[in-house]
């Protein structure tokens, strides 16, 4: 990601049907209908599991968890969330050494999941984040971000943009509600997690994660994941080289609500 990102500068925000895309390589290349068309095309296996979240719900954090689960171990994870983020992928052969289960991740319109995926009924982690926390750290990344978001304003502007909908990936409304449709039209296939309840109750929220996925844990492996991705451990110790911006990896911050 870094050689790819080395010489890109801003450009304006890819759209379609009325949403707005961040500028990675597959969206500058394809545009956005081809890119999404890919997308919904990508080959799922029967034991594919996709994490699902609006941008800056968790989504590194419940990353994290669950590859501590599927690999049941509280290490974390050398590989990195960015290199299984599917709008950020140009050829999708890559995926294809992964060992299954592949832990996928996207911040795509459920309408744009891979069709695969849904016809096989495969297991989606969904993360939900107080939308005002969400927004926050939003404008913080978008701030830091100048080659794939291309923002340079304000709060205040960005605050605008992002309840407009005018901002990478949309309306966070209209994500949520499209995943809570989702719900009701494949049981059992969504597992959904609140980002404040996971913070609250860590073991908790873990352990039903790792009863969804069917991964059997024992008590003291649960515990230990729990401290291992807290957010102090995953701040010290967890860098992820995909995303660094402007010479900055750390992705864990706490957003402090401005409105």
């Amino acid at each position: 990601m870094k050689k790819m990102m080395k010489g890109l500068q801003p450009v304006s925000l890819p759209e379609f049907d009325g949403v707005f895309y961040p500028s990675f390589i597959p969206f500058r290349e394809k545009g956005a209908e081809k890119a999404l068309q890919d997308i919904t095309k990508f080959q799922s296996r029967d034991t594919d599991i996709m994490i699902c979240t609006y941008a800056k719900s968790g989504t590194h954090w419940i990353n994290e968890i669950t590859s501590m689960l599927i690999r049941k171990t509280p290490e974390l994870d050398t590989a990195s969330k960015g290199m299984t983020m599917l709008e950020t992928i140009s050829d999708f052969s890559i995926t294809d050494t992964l060992p299954s289960p592949r832990l996928l991740n996207t911040h795509c319109l459920c309408q744009y999941l891979p069709k695969k995926h849904i016809e096989n009924r495969n297991k989606i982690i969904h993360m939900i984040r107080n939308p005002k926390d969400t927004c926050v750290s939003y404008y913080h990344h978008a701030t830091k971000d100048q080659v794939f978001l291309s923002f340079t304003g304000s709060w205040n502007e960005f605050f605008d943009m992002w309840i407009s909908a005018n901002c990478a990936y949309g309306s966070w409304y209209t994500y949520e509600k499209e995943i809570e449709q989702a719900e009701k039209d494949y049981p059992d296939m969504i597992f959904t997690c609140s980002y404040e309840e996971m913070k609250k109750e860590p073991t908790k929220g873990i352990r039903r994660l790792s009863d969804f996925l069917q991964i059997e844990c024992t008590d003291k492996t649960i515990e230990d994941i729990a401290k291992a991705t807290s957010f102090e451990n995953m701040k010290e110790h967890k860098v992820d080289p995909t995303a660094v911006i402007d010479g900055n990896s750390e992705i864990y911050r706490k957003a402090k609500r401005r409105i």
